[in-house]
């Protein structure tokens, strides 16, 4: 019989409970060897050990497959912050100039070179020449009794 039948798969199975116990090791060994053969006996470790190399290998590809996606995902992140820091050392290299210390003092601390007058607008007038890109000249400007005269009879 070169085939595994469920008679011999179920003889093994009872033998192995039993045969162990009232045989002793060695004769339940001879006898396992006599009825399937010493090439089938071996047989069997040789595909479980195959079949779980195919498994643990199949699982390695399956997780490098899947960490390529993440790979891709990093070298784009890895741009992303080599351009910003591209950015930021451009701002730095333009904050460590004369020119910007200058606008800034001037702009946040209000300080001003020697010779020249700080001239302080109200905000009102601030937002008008700004939306009109002109100055206005103050003698274009109405007197207050024609504003009032216009504001109450017109």
């Amino acid at each position: 019989m070169n085939q595994f039948s469920i008679n011999s798969v179920w003889e093994i199975g009872v033998w192995s409970f039993i045969g162990i116990w009232n045989l002793g090791f060695e004769n339940f060994c001879s006898i396992i060897v006599s009825k399937m053969g010493l090439k089938k006996l071996l047989a069997i470790p040789v595909l479980m050990l195959g079949l779980l190399i195919v498994f643990q290998l199949s699982r390695s590809i399956i997780s490098m497959w899947g960490r390529g996606g993440r790979v891709e995902e990093l070298k784009a992140e890895v741009a992303g912050l080599e351009k910003e820091k591209e950015e930021l050392e451009r701002e730095k290299a333009f904050r460590e100039t004369a020119e910007f210390v200058e606008r800034e003092a001037r702009d946040k601390l209000r300080m001003v070179k020697e010779g020249e007058r700080i001239v302080v607008l109200p905000e009102g007038q601030n937002e008008e020449r700004a939306e009109s890109g002109e100055p206005r000249a103050e003698s274009q400007e109405k007197p207050n009794w024609k504003k009032w005269v216009d504001f109450w009879f017109r």
